[in-house]
């Protein structure tokens, strides 16, 4: 029997490719938040829109609010709109790799920290690959956000497969030791190729 046998993907920066470069200074162009700015804004308030606390509007009002700013509501439109594009670019070599694994019997599972605000983006991007799945968590619509130790016992629940039978690619450190600490194979996440050498790597070795 294979030591692992569910593979569990991240989205953002997995699924899909990372942000898209451009993004930062589009918002530089359109609020004056230098890219560090924005950054740091985002790790105060991010957790919350991920959780559904907060809209994506309302992320960058708050992000405004910090920087003693209001932002014109056409200006939080092109932020929003610009944000989700930028997550929003399918990665195919990830999708590919998934394919590759469903076909071997592996068990797909996607646990990504997202508000629902995202989902229609998420499924334009990702539909092919959500079409794979076996099981699936959104924290928006849980309101537990990586990395929580919550959020995987319930993806574990839902691809009904212990966490030492599941390995999970995150590209956030933060995330990927939370799953080992919940028991979990977990690899932080640079591309398909190199994820797939460590799963060949954990099954030689059992």
């Amino acid at each position: 029997m294979k030591v692992i046998r569910g593979i569990v993907f991240d989205f953002g920066g997995v699924i899909s490719l990372p942000m898209d470069p451009g993004f930062l200074p589009k918002v530089q162009a359109l609020t004056g938040w230098a890219p560090e700015q924005t950054l740091a804004g985002w790790r105060r308030h991010r957790a919350k829109m991920d959780a559904d606390a907060i809209s994506i509007r309302e992320l960058y009002r708050c992000l405004a609010a910090d920087h003693g700013q209001t932002l014109a509501p056409d200006v939080v439109d092109a932020l929003a709109e610009a944000d989700f594009a930028a997550w929003a670019r399918p990665n195919p070599e990830t999708l590919a790799w998934a394919r590759a694994l469903k076909a071997e019997g592996y068990r797909i599972g996607i646990l990504t920290n997202m508000p629902t605000d995202f989902l229609p983006w998420f499924d334009r991007c990702a539909a092919e690959f959500r079409a794979l799945a076996d099981a699936e968590v959104v924290s928006g619509a849980e309101g537990i956000v990586k990395p929580d130790p919550a959020i995987y016992a319930l993806m574990a629940r839902r691809i009904d497969l212990p966490p030492e039978a599941l390995l999970f690619l995150d590209d956030t450190l933060a995330n990927v030791e939370a799953a080992r600490a919940c028991g979990w194979h977990a690899l932080r996440f640079t591309s398909a190729a190199e994820a797939d050498v460590t799963l060949r790597a954990l099954e030689a070795h059992a």
